[in-house]
Parts: structure tokens; sequence; C-alpha cells
């Protein structure tokens, strides 16, 4: 077998392994849109064509391209991914996307092309369904980390596969997104609720928490958070319906029905479930809606959001500070990762008159230390760096422990395994 990492041997994001087997079958394994913008470049996708593409989980960076794969290759995914997917979708009329999608549960093995034997392993991770994988061929056993860390609120699963390692492991494909960088202040989603508690039971205007719609654990955290004291979050439509479709495989997760949940239903959102599959859907949001009562004692009320709009932060304002609690990377906050909120939010950081910036989050990623148990756990005969800019520091750490067996790969370069 021979491997091939299109994108992802020294950037974060983009990520794209090939895998050829003697036969001559291809697989790819996640086909992401790179974040790194000084190198746009993907005529890999157009130039090649896989047998099957994986994709580990919803996240932009690992299935962003997916779209551009041939319409009769089969895409292998989890349920929820798939539905996180095309979620956002709905509310920016944009078409679903389709494909051959052929879907995967974990722990149970497949094979992609008569050829790939694959199993795939839950992993802790801030997307709600995200895999890594074992794959095998040509008598050759490689595991792939796909993205993870040991610090959510499934950790059980990193703990489990610590304990009940997948053995004789060639290669192993590792993510090192968090070389050079630390979780800062808080290390885990209890950390992460506890900070929370602190602020909601002191506050004295509304509390708005910028993050992912499809960050679960940190909706959870959100959620603890408000009934230790006894407020209520906001959410929007699209984030409720994410609720809806992660709640199908988990079915104990805080949803609209929650008497500390309600959903702001806007018109241009509502707008967007007219279709009569959404029936039941626009029925419950109409139930547990909030209307505009926020602003009669913004107090009671902590917001769930991506970015908060200026008229809406104008309407709070003048009745006491907004807490602002940033809680994604604030590496988006800078301008080679602008995002959409990124203006916005810098400016509420700057402005100490009306708010209180407050940074709590801790990383999707695993930490350094976890890289190492998680690697010493598998003892691969190859470890080979990928998701991460710093391969040569990450070698450096792995040496320092006593594990010499990293090698540092290149881009768009075929290696024998």
């Amino acid at each position: 077998m021979k491997a091939k990492i299109y994108r992802g041997t020294k950037e974060i994001g983009g990520t794209c392994i090939e895998l050829t087997a003697q036969n001559g079958k291809k697989l790819w394994i996640d086909l992401g849109l790179p974040l790194d913008k000084t190198n746009p470049n993907v005529d890999y996708v157009k130039e090649n064509k896989p047998d099957a593409l994986l994709i580990s989980h919803p996240h932009l960076d690992h299935y962003g391209l997916m779209e551009f794969v041939n319409q009769d290759t089969p895409v292998y995914i989890g349920s929820v991914s798939r539905e996180l997917i095309n979620a956002p979708r709905i509310f920016l009329d944009f078409p679903f996307i389709k494909k051959d999608f052929r879907i995967i549960e974990p722990w149970k093995p497949f094979v992609i092309a008569d050829t790939f034997k694959i199993t795939p392993h839950l992993v802790d991770h801030s997307s709600p369904e995200a895999f890594a994988f074992l794959i095998e061929a040509d008598e050759k056993r490689i595991f792939y980390s796909g993205d993870f860390r040991a610090t959510g609120r499934k950790k059980i699963l990193f703990e489990n596969l610590i304990k009940n390692p997948p053995s004789n492991i060639d290669l192993l494909l590792l993510e090192g997104t968090m070389i050079e960088r630390e979780n800062k202040g808080y290390k885990n989603e209890e950390e992460i609720e506890i900070a929370l508690t602190g602020i909601f039971k002191n506050q004295k205007n509304i509390s708005i928490v910028i993050s992912s719609a499809q960050n679960i654990d940190r909706f959870v955290s959100v959620v603890n958070a408000c009934k230790r004291t006894g407020k209520k979050v906001v959410i929007d439509i699209y984030n409720a319906w994410v609720l809806e479709k992660v709640k199908e495989k988990s079915p104990k997760l805080p949803t609209i029905e929650w008497k500390e949940v309600l959903v702001y239903k806007s018109k241009s959102q509502f707008e967007k479930i007219s279709n009569d599959e959404y029936a039941d859907f626009r029925n419950r949001i109409s139930e547990n809606s909030i209307e505009n009562k926020v602003f009669t004692n913004p107090s009671n009320y902590v917001y769930f959001m991506r970015c908060p709009s200026e008229k809406f932060l104008e309407a709070l304002k003048n009745k006491d500070k907004i807490n602002l609690i940033y809680s994604q990377w604030d590496g988006y906050l800078k301008e080679e990762y602008k995002m959409y909120f990124t203006e916005t939010i810098n400016k509420i950081k700057a402005n100490e008159i009306d708010f209180n910036y407050k940074p709590i989050h801790t990383s999707g990623h695993a930490t350094i230390k976890d890289l190492l148990i998680f690697s010493h756990a598998l003892k691969p005969q190859k470890i080979v760096p990928i998701h991460t800019q710093y391969p040569q520091k990450m070698k450096e750490e792995f040496e320092n422990d006593g594990m010499k067996n990293v090698y540092l790969w290149d881009d768009n370069k075929e290696y024998e395994l």
C-alpha cells in the first residue's frame, strides 16, 4: 500500500489523505477546505478520482471540498455528520449536498471497494460525532486519529481507546493541532461549566456566549450553568435544528423541550422552515419561543449565539454591563484567520464601558501530553504528524519522551508502506 497526503503535513485544515492499494484502488480520507489563505491550490480534487471518500467529522476543514468529488464516488460518513453538514444550508438557501452517502456506525467494521477494511472509532472532539479510523489493506494496518481530545464530555472514549488500543499498527497518522498552543485557563468542559456558573450567578444584564451551534459540549456546559443559576438559555432556530438532529443519536441531549431552553423565533429563519416536512418542528418552535421578553428582564437570560447584531446590543446597553463570553479559538479574532464575526467581537472586546469581555474556552484537540499517552498506547511502527503547523516541534517533543519513530512527510509525495 502507498500513502500520500495532499494537504496537512505542515498546516491545520484542508486535510486530505490518499491510500492506494496494490490492486490500484484509491481511498481518500477527508477532503477539507484549507484554512491557509496563502496556498489556496486545490487542483488535486479535480485531477484525481478516488474509489471512495471517508469523512471523519463535519468540520469544514475536513469535508469542505466534498462537493467537488464525482457524483458516483461513494462517501462514507456518520449519520449525524451528514445531517450537520446540510443543516446550515437550510438557512442559507443553499441546496443540500447530495452524494452517494454510505452511513457508518461506531466500531462496526465495513469494507470499501472490496479492498479497504475500515473500523470507525468514535472519539472525543468538539464535534458531536467524530471518528478515528483503523484501515487495513495489503496486510498493513493504518490508524488515522482524525481530530480528537481527552478533555470533553466524551473523554471516556479516549480512556477506553487507551485501555484497549488496536494492535500491530504500521502507521499512525496523528493530528498535532495543539503543538505550540495551550488551553489557557480552562483544561476541560467541567472547568468551563464552573466558570460560566460564576458569571451567570452574578450577572446584572444579559450574558452572551459566542460559540458554534455545533459545539454541543459547550452548549451543555451553558445549559448546566443555567440550571444551577436559574437562568434560561436562548438559541436561534438553526441551533434548535442542530439539536434536533444530534438528539436522534443522543436522546439525553437538552433541546427546546427543556425548561431551561428557549428559542428566538426570527422571521427570516422561521420562513426557511415553511415546508410541510418541518411542520412539527415549526409548532414546537412557536410553543417555546421567547419573542422579545429578553429585553424586559435581560439578567434572567443567557444567549448562546455565533455573533450578536449591533441592533440587539444597542437595545440592552443602557441596563448594565453585558457579559460577552468568547468561547472559541482566539485565532479567529486575528486578521489571518478572519471570520464573519471577527470585527464585531474585537469591537466589543475593546469596549470596556458597555461590556465585560471574558474568553472562556477549551480546545477540541489533544494536548501534547495526551498525544504522547495516545501514541504510547498504540505503539505504532511509524508516526507521521498531520493537521499541524509545527511537525518538527512535534517530532522533537516525541523524541524527548523517548519515541524515535516520528517521520516528517511532505505534501503531494507518495510513500510506500
